[in-house]
């Protein structure tokens, strides 16, 4: 009622060869990432699956560029304001989908918090999401899209990089320090590269706009939970081989080597000369995963602030020639 109608007049039936490729790629590289652990990173299988999950991307633009009216037009990825704004607000969701999966663990199986008390714990980067984005959207308009997003997401590495020196329990007020740090940086990076995304499309395609950036945020995150939550099971279970685990009988190490509230379960029950010795072990497993985890994802933030450079450095900036089979334009700032 109050949100003014966008409509394409041209709108096409359902690409359904994308819609197949994008789908099979994407749960292709997720299924061999999370399997890369168990089978081994440089496994047969491993190496076969990222193989075919790149065949698969190249079938996918290569259907896309033939097609009168694709899912995806790939040619928008040429504008920089399009495809660095895309880049960016994939890497934040790839960083916060990983750092929830792994926080969650951490408040309910080191601290031993319940569901609800875990939740409310991670307000604070829910709070400072919102604080981040009126902020970055204010900042925008005076510093440019490029100096924002950058900011945000150096901004959100560091929040990784301080995690990385946490101890196991971490006084909550410092955690909470932590998450304000990445949630000011998530909404730094995600407002001005969502509207850098919608800006190089007219009014009439604001629906293909707002569906990449919503297809960015889902790969992202899901890229996120997989890489994170693997990379964090390969050093916990390396951590955990030759450790008081191996006391335990063989179906109950096996069950604490694939599972972290598996291996405090068994600690938990264990005769009481192994108990205390099994919780050091298993939560030292679990911090050096963590550790190493929030290195990775403050990597990928830091990447990601290199490849931003590529946004236009004001929110006023000059676009490329259109395509012919793209109309690009810049919305009015009421419509971003």
């Amino acid at each position: 009622m109050l949100v003014p109608e966008s409509r394409d007049p041209g709108a096409a039936r359902l690409d359904l060869p994308g819609l197949v490729t994008s789908s099979a790629g994407i749960g292709l590289l997720v299924y061999t990432i999370i399997e890369a652990p168990g089978r081994g990173w440089t496994s047969p299988w491993t190496i076969a699956g990222f193989a075919a999950t790149a065949i698969i991307a190249a079938a996918f633009v290569t259907i896309e560029r033939r097609q009168p009216n694709p899912m995806l037009d790939v040619s928008l990825f040429r504008t920089p304001a399009f495809s660095a704004a895309s880049g960016a607000v994939t890497v934040a969701f790839f960083a916060l989908f990983g750092f929830i999966f792994l926080i969650t663990q951490y408040f309910q199986f080191i601290r031993g918090y319940g569901t609800v008390s875990t939740g409310v714990r991670i307000l604070p980067v829910a709070l400072t999401i919102a604080v981040g984005s009126v902020l970055g959207a204010q900042l925008v308009g005076r510093l440019g899209t490029r100096v924002i997003v950058v900011a945000g997401l150096l901004l959100f590495g560091a929040a990784f990089a301080w995690i990385a020196v946490s101890t196991t329990y971490e006084p909550y007020l410092e955690i909470a320090g932590q998450m304000v740090v990445m949630g000011l940086g998530l909404g730094l990076t995600t407002a001005p590269a969502t509207e850098s995304i919608l800006s190089v499309l007219p009014a009439a395609k604001a629906g293909v706009g707002s569906a990449v950036n919503d297809a960015t945020r889902e790969a992202g995150g899901t890229l996120g939970v997989a890489v994170i939550g693997s990379v964090f099971t390969s050093i916990y279970v390396h951590h955990l081989a030759g450790t008081s685990v191996d006391a335990l009988p063989h179906d109950v190490a096996s069950a604490a080597r694939d599972s972290v509230g598996a291996a405090i379960a068994a600690a938990t029950h264990a005769v009481p000369s192994l108990r205390h010795q099994l919780v050091t072990d298993v939560n030292a497993s679990f911090m050096s995963g963590l550790h190493v985890a929030c290195l990775v994802a403050a990597g990928v933030c830091w990447l990601g602030a290199v490849g931003a450079l590529a946004l236009p450095s004001r929110r006023a900036r000059r676009l490329p020639q259109p395509e012919p089979s793209v109309v690009t334009a810049v919305l009015e700032p009421a419509a971003g």
